[in-house]
């Protein structure tokens, strides 16, 4: 699968004509992801031995054409998930997409014989190559593997996250050998590869213990309608990120749920030339508020500290957008740790 797809360009005409026949619609199994079934053809088994992996492929290509590509009913091939890496023109997805093709009732025919045992999701980039191995990418399948691995009823661990590679592990070979009878040692691929970022992608996946993390359209935030939604920025954390130019209005973003004790408040957000130099983070803590400026023109892309509390719980952390003119703040997401 991973030669095939290697052969198509990124905006190949064949592979943006197969795109285009493909509908979209929301998936139903996994809400931030896209659902874009293939047409006359069924590349799937309907019964299996349960999901017990969640199997992680890099597509040796790019999303775009993978998604064309994968729904063509003369390629043997399936997958259930797809994630984009990088928005690298205007006619790209955005960074960090999730797109779904196989149902996850369903068996897709991505590793071999451990397809009747598991969910596979192909994304985007080259294991030789780490530039689509991004933040956005990351903060998407860790999302989307720690929902798989829940369904699973199986402790989220790297017995049963693996990589098309996982063969290569020696370890893991034998815990199969000793837990199942699916054969260990079916597939030959090296994808994800060297430069995958396991630790990255596990701490997303099972955050540190009195961590709370919540994302702009998560449970706990609430952000204004008159809050632009945008996706493209590959810093961003999550499906997206909401914006509003600076004006002295008070309508602000807010995120409810701090943890109670000691911890430390903390801000994501994509950088960029045209962000605030002055976003103004009210953090609630103990039932009083401290007002950090942070520069969202830096440091993008990664936990920014908005100081240590002590915290009640259930209590906020506020983002304004009336502070200087002529830029834009950004809320994205933010962590009690």
């Amino acid at each position: 699968m991973k030669n095939k797809i290697q052969s198509l360009t990124k905006y190949s005409a064949l592979a943006l004509g197969a795109l285009a026949a493909v509908s979209a619609q929301a998936s139903t199994d996994y809400g931030p992801a896209i659902y874009r079934p293939m047409s006359g053809c069924s590349k799937w088994y309907t019964s299996g031995n349960g999901h017990h992996f969640v199997v992680c492929h890099d597509m040796e290509g790019y999303y775009a054409s993978t998604i064309g590509y994968l729904n063509r009913c003369d390629v043997s091939v399936s997958i259930h998930y797809m994630v984009n890496g990088k928005n690298d023109a205007s006619s790209d997805y955005p960074a960090g997409e999730i797109d779904q093709q196989v149902r996850e009732a369903n068996y897709a025919f991505h590793a071999r014989c451990w397809n009747t045992w598991s969910w596979g999701t192909e994304h985007e980039g080259f294991a030789s190559n780490p530039a689509w191995y991004t933040t956005a990418m990351y903060n998407a399948t860790g999302g989307l593997q720690s929902h798989l691995a829940g369904l699973t009823g199986h402790p989220k661990d790297r017995n049963h996250i693996i990589g098309h590679n996982e063969h290569n592990n020696a370890t893991w070979r034998a815990w199969v050998n000793a837990n199942y009878s699916m054969d260990p040692n079916c597939n030959t691929h090296s994808d994800p590869g060297a430069f995958w970022n396991w630790s990255g992608l596990m701490n997303i996946i099972n955050p540190p213990q009195n961590s709370v993390i919540i994302d702009n359209n998560g449970s706990g935030a609430s952000v204004p309608a008159t809050w632009a939604t945008a996706s493209s920025s590959t810093d961003k954390y999550g499906a997206d990120y909401r914006y509003h130019s600076t004006a002295p209005t008070s309508e602000r973003a807010s995120w409810t749920g701090s943890p109670s004790g000691s911890h430390t408040a903390y801000a994501w957000y994509p950088e960029g030339s045209n962000r605030s130099t002055t976003a103004p983070y009210s953090v609630v803590h103990a039932g009083t508020s401290t007002t950090v400026n942070v520069n969202q023109q830096t440091g993008g892309g990664t936990w920014v500290s908005l100081g240590s509390y002590s915290f009640n719980a259930g209590e906020a952390i506020y983002l304004s957008y009336w502070t200087g003119t002529g830029f834009i703040v950004v809320a994205d997401a933010v962590k009690w740790q």
